[in-house]
């Protein structure tokens, strides 16, 4: 059973936090992509990808069960492609939006080693904020993240990473650990999120083989828009919800990869679903609840009360 990042809590500066979700991808399928971009810098066809995880089982490269965004070779089982020793590949995230979110920000992400001999496995995260100046990054722009003035590679600050004695794996390479990065600096911002792919001598935490079953965003404090009175945004048609939560979306939505994401006020997440007109919620219980409906690009937050 794929494990799920989104958690009632997260543990923060020792203090416990209610978290929000303002931006979530589970790399479940292909359509979980929308908005990505990718690039082969040495084009020889291997490359981030979106698809099963992979795992050496005892004998070779296999493939796994759990929907990721995974690095690695391409060439399942034998684990072999033409140039993989100068690999130089970027996944560019879509725009997230990160206007309405303040206070403590999150990025949790599941990530999973291919190989036990991997002790660990992680990857930098490189930020373009977008300006009115340049709102859209080109590949140049994260390129240039990776540098100082001299040229110089540098690592960026954000990291996600597991293994080690302070977040081991698990033995069963088919399992995940948690990784948090606080992003809290760009509150207010719109970000894109860059990872690279490369074949840096002397690095052992920017392993290129890593799959990622989930990331997300999380705001300790979310600015919620008033629904009744924003005309191009998703509402709650009846409200109090009896045993169906009944939605009208926003139009800029692509209804057919939206999903619902349904939590509780201490951030628990009770339910998901494919968006319909109508969702089922009379299993929960009764008390005020916040929808997040997400398309993979965009994402907005309804309130509810579930009588």
């Amino acid at each position: 059973m794929k494990k799920v990042i989104l958690l009632s809590v997260l543990f923060l500066s020792k203090l416990i936090c209610a978290q929000f979700p303002v931006w979530t991808n589970a790399f479940n399928a292909a359509g979980d992509m929308q908005g990505w971009t990718f690039y082969d810098g040495n084009a020889n066809g291997n490359g981030w990808v979106q698809g099963p995880n992979i795992y050496h089982n005892g004998t070779s490269l296999a493939y796994g069960s759990t929907g990721v965004l995974r690095y690695s070779i391409s060439s399942v089982p034998s684990g072999n492609v033409t140039g993989f020793a100068t690999e130089n590949d970027w996944a560019i995230s879509p725009q997230i939006d990160l206007t309405s979110a303040s206070g403590t920000i999150t990025l949790a992400a599941y990530i999973g080693r291919q190989r036990t001999s991997h002790p660990l496995v992680g990857r930098y995260l490189y930020i373009f904020v977008s300006t009115p100046q340049k709102e859209v990054p080109e590949l140049s722009d994260f390129q240039a993240l990776t540098v100082d003035a001299n040229g110089n590679e540098i690592p960026s600050p954000y990291l996600i990473s597991g293994g080690g004695s302070s977040n081991p794996f698990p033995a069963d390479l088919n399992q995940f650990v948690e990784s948090l990065v606080d992003l809290s600096a760009f509150a207010g911002k719109k970000i894109y999120i860059g990872l690279w792919s490369n074949r840096s001598t002397g690095d052992t935490t920017n392993v290129p083989n890593i799959n990622i079953d989930e990331m997300a965003i999380f705001s300790s404090v979310l600015k919620t828009q008033d629904v009744k009175t924003s005309k191009n945004l998703t509402v709650v048609m009846q409200n109090p919800v009896l045993a169906s939560l009944m939605l009208k979306l926003n139009s800029a939505f692509k209804e057919n990869t939206v999903t619902v994401t349904i939590y509780n006020m201490a951030g628990q997440s009770v339910l998901t679903a494919k968006y319909s007109r109508e969702i089922n919620v009379a299993a929960l219980s009764s008390g005020n609840y916040m929808a997040v409906v997400s398309d993979g690009v965009r994402s907005e937050n309804v309130k509810f009360i579930k009588k």
